[in-house]
């Protein structure tokens, strides 16, 4: 998945290995995660298969950039991705839910308290998703306002996920501590 992800932004235009992971930490992280080491990796194999270019310039505080550039093979393979529907369900991995499952025997008031905690994590995950604006996911490809708004309703798509999803979160929560709190 972060092979398309990195094809998809350079996609829009050529960037750092950087600039990738800070365009993900403003977007795609909600929903895919990756660690710089997972990005430069990836973005070496990439140009080793020639869906990349890399060029290496010198900053302006004396710090090498490496900036990749989509190929023509990599918008191939990107669109050949795109147009290949996805037949399934992928499944979800989620923590909270593996050690939910697996806590009949801890203290209840100790599950109240984690679920307490995630509460607050998923209430201030809503809240920087409701303070998303169209001028912010516009800065994404800030070159070329008329394909970003292009992009812009698919980008508001995966932010109204985001929202129904934290707003369903909290709600599995709030009945999850009133049936423990209920069973005493």
């Amino acid at each position: 998945m972060l092979k398309h992800i990195l094809l998809g932004f350079l996609n829009y235009r050529p960037m750092t290995g950087y600039e990738l992971k800070s365009i993900m930490d403003e977007s795609t992280m909600h929903f895919w995660h990756a660690y710089h080491s997972q990005i430069y990796t990836t973005l070496r194999k990439l140009e080793d298969e020639g869906l990349v270019t890399s060029e290496m310039e010198l900053g302006d505080d004396k710090l090498n950039r490496r900036t990749y550039t989509i190929t023509e093979a990599g918008r191939a393979d990107l669109r050949e991705w795109l147009n290949t529907p996805l037949h399934e369900v992928v499944p979800v991995k989620e923590d909270l839910l593996v050690r939910m499952f697996f806590s009949g025997e801890r203290d209840k008031q100790a599950v109240i308290d984690e679920l307490r905690v995630q509460r607050l994590l998923h209430q201030r995950t809503l809240a920087e998703y409701r303070n998303l604006t169209e001028e912010t996911m516009l800065e994404i490809i800030p070159e070329d306002k008329e394909r970003a708004v292009q992009h812009l309703p698919f980008w508001e798509s995966t932010l109204r996920f985001g929202i129904q999803y934290e707003e369903l979160y909290l709600q599995w929560i709030d009945e999850t501590i009133r049936i423990l709190e209920e069973q005493g």
